[in-house]
């Protein structure tokens, strides 16, 4: 197999660091603090933000917030 042929995974696709998480897991509390989140909305979102291993998974969690919107 060649791997120069091979194209290059999307955004979504990639890894996802520890850094990413904790910005997520930033965004997640900020939603809490705002109360745009219950204590177990929250709880049940971080719980996944650390499950998770691409930064199309963590996208998920924060795709209905206002934050995730914002440049």
């Amino acid at each position: 197999m060649d791997l120069q042929k091979q194209t290059a995974p999307a955004v979504s696709e990639l890894r996802a660091s520890d850094a990413e998480r904790d910005r997520i897991a930033d965004i997640l509390h900020d939603a809490l603090v705002e109360g745009r989140l219950t204590a177990d909305e929250h709880a049940e979102r971080v719980e996944g933000v650390l499950r998770a291993k691409t930064v199309g998974e963590l996208d998920v969690f924060i795709r209905d917030l206002p934050a995730a919107h914002r440049q």
